[in-house]
C-alpha cells in the first residue's frame, strides 16, 4: 500500500462542491484515515503540497474548476509541476474539465474525473493506494503515449440520497444540494449536459437529517442549491409537484427546530418565471426565511429567449416579479447580456423590460454571456457590448437597482475567446 493523502484546493468559486466532495468520501472505510487538506489560496497550496510529501509516498491534488477559472490556470499549474516535480498526481474536475476533458489534460493535469465526480473521486483514490494509476476507472479521463485523450467507462448517474452534501467529519460544510439535472438545457448552461434532462432529487427525509444535524452543530440558517427551486420533487422539471416541495420544507423545518431557517428559492438557487405562482410564494411565505426570489429572466427579448431554449415568455417574467412584490417579497432579476446572435435591438428590448421591472420593485442581477463547453452556445463569441448599454448598466448600477459582475464578465470571456486555441471545446 502506498501512503497517500489528498489536498483540495478550496477557493471561494468551488467551495460547494469540494464540501460535497469530501463528504463522499467519509463513508468509504477503505478511505478511513486517508490525510485530507483544504488549502485556500496559492501560498497555502504549496505549504501542505510541502508538508504531505515529506510524510507520504504520493500526493493527490484535486481542483473542481468552472470555466472562469480556466483564465490563468496553464501558467500557474506549470510552476507548481515545477516546483513539485515527483510523487503528485494533478487531477482536475468540475464543470469545465468535463465537458472539455482533452483541453484540461492538456494544460498539464494528469487525470481528469468528468461529471459526477463522487464516486470516481473515491475508486481513484482507492486504486491509487494500491499503487495503481487510476487510468481506465470508469468517469476518468487522461492522455495516452501519443497524446490522444481516452475517456473510461461512462458512470450511472448518481443517487444523491447516497451522498452526504458536505463533510461533517472535515468541519466543511455548505448548503445541501436537493436537485441535480435540469430538462431545459438553455443554450449557454451546461447543467443538462453535465447531469443528464431528467431531474434527481434527494428524498424530504434525507434533506431534513442533514438540516437536523446542522442544526445540532448551531448552524441554523440552511440554504439550498438546485437549478429551479419550485421543481423539487418534479419527474420531469416542467410540472409542479406541490406536495413534495410542501413535504421538503415542513421536513426541514421540523428537523431544524424552532431556531432554523430555511433559504428558498434565493441565491445560490434560483426559480423559473413560469413556475412563480400564488401556490409557490404561499410555500416560500410559510415555511422560508428569505425576503426574496432569484428569478431567472435572463433577456426582455423573445427571439433571444426562444434561441436559448429558455421555454418561457417575456410576459412570464413580468408575471413572476409582479406577483412576487404583491406578496412582500423582493425579486432579484438575472439578466445575461452577449448571448450569440443577440442584436441592438434586442438589448434595448432587455433594457425596456429592466426598466418595467425596476419601476414593479425589482433589482437586476447582471451577467455577460460565457461559451461553456458542450452547450448549444459553445463554439459562439459574445455579442459585443454596445455603447448604449454599456452607460445604461453603469446609470442603473449607480442608482443602486442594478448589481453583478457583467463588467468582470465581459472582459473574462474576450479573453478566453483569444485563447480558444488553447481550450478546445470538444464534443
Amino acid at each position: 500500500m502506498l501512503r497517500t493523502s489528498l489536498i483540495l484546493y478550496y477557493t471561494k468559486l468551488n467551495r460547494f462542491s469540494i464540501a460535497a466532495l469530501a463528504g463522499a468520501l467519509e463513508p468509504r472505510l477503505e478511505l478511513r484515515g486517508l490525510p485530507i487538506s483544504f488549502p485556500s489560496d496559492p501560498a497555502r497550496l504549496r505549504l501542505a503540497l510541502r508538508a504531505a510529501l515529506r510524510r507520504q509516498d504520493r500526493v493527490v491534488v484535486g481542483f473542481s474548476l468552472a470555466t472562469p477559472q480556466m483564465d490563468g490556470l496553464a501558467s500557474f499549474l506549470a510552476r507548481l509541476r515545477e516546483d513539485f516535480p515527483e510523487r503528485v498526481l494533478w487531477l482536475a474536475g468540475g464543470p469545465h474539465p468535463s465537458a472539455d476533458p482533452a483541453g484540461t489534460l492538456r494544460l498539464g493535469f494528469d487525470l481528469v474525473v468528468r461529471g459526477e465526480g463522487e464516486e470516481t473521486l473515491a475508486e481513484l483514490l482507492t486504486c491509487l493506494c494500491q499503487g495503481e494509476d487510476g487510468q481506465g476507472l470508469a468517469g476518468a479521463s487522461w492522455l495516452d503515449g501519443q497524446g490522444r485523450c481516452r475517456l473510461g467507462g461512462t458512470r450511472p448517474l448518481a443517487d444523491l440520497d447516497r451522498l452526504p452534501p458536505f463533510s461533517p467529519g472535515h468541519r466543511i460544510f455548505g448548503p445541501i444540494e436537493i436537485t441535480r439535472g435540469c430538462p431545459f438545457a438553455c443554450g449557454f448552461c451546461q447543467t443538462a449536459a453535465l447531469f443528464g434532462r431528467r431531474p434527481r432529487h434527494r428524498s424530504p427525509a434525507v434533506v431534513a437529517h442533514y438540516a437536523g444535524l446542522l442544526a445540532a452543530r448551531g448552524m441554523f440558517d440552511l440554504r439550498v442549491v438546485t437549478p429551479n427551486a419550485f421543481s423539487y420533487g418534479s419527474s420531469d422539471g416542467r410540472a409542479l409537484n406541490l406536495a413534495a416541495l410542501r413535504e421538503l420544507l415542513r421536513a426541514v423545518r421540523r428537523a431544524q427546530g424552532p431556531s432554523g431557517r430555511i433559504f428558498f428559492g434565493s441565491m445560490p438557487s434560483e426559480v423559473r418565471p413560469e413556475h412563480v405562482s400564488a401556490s409557490t410564494l404561499s410555500l416560500v411565505r410559510r415555511y422560508a426565511a428569505n425576503d426574496n426570489l432569484a428569478i431567472g429572466a435572463q433577456s426582455g427579448s423573445q427571439r433571444v429567449l426562444d434561441a436559448a431554449g429558455r421555454g418561457h415568455s417575456v410576459a412570464d417574467i413580468v408575471a413572476a416579479v409582479t406577483a412576487t412584490r404583491k406578496v412582500g417579497l423582493k425579486a432579484n432579476v438575472d439578466f445575461i447580456f452577449g448571448m450569440p446572435g443577440e442584436m441592438e435591438s434586442d438589448q434595448e428590448r432587455s433594457l425596456v423590460l429592466i426598466r418595467r421591472l425596476v419601476a414593479l420593485g425589482a433589482r437586476i442581477h447582471a451577467h455577460w454571456f460565457m461559451p461553456l463547453p458542450q452547450t448549444c452556445f459553445a463554439a459562439l463569441p459574445p455579442a459585443p457590448m454596445l455603447p448604449l448599454l454599456g452607460a445604461e448598466l453603469a446609470r442603473l448600477a449607480a442608482a443602486g437597482v442594478l448589481y453583478g459582475q457583467w463588467q468582470a464578465q465581459e472582459s473574462l470571456a474576450r479573453r478566453l475567446d483569444c485563447s480558444l486555441d488553447k481550450l478546445v471545446f470538444e464534443k
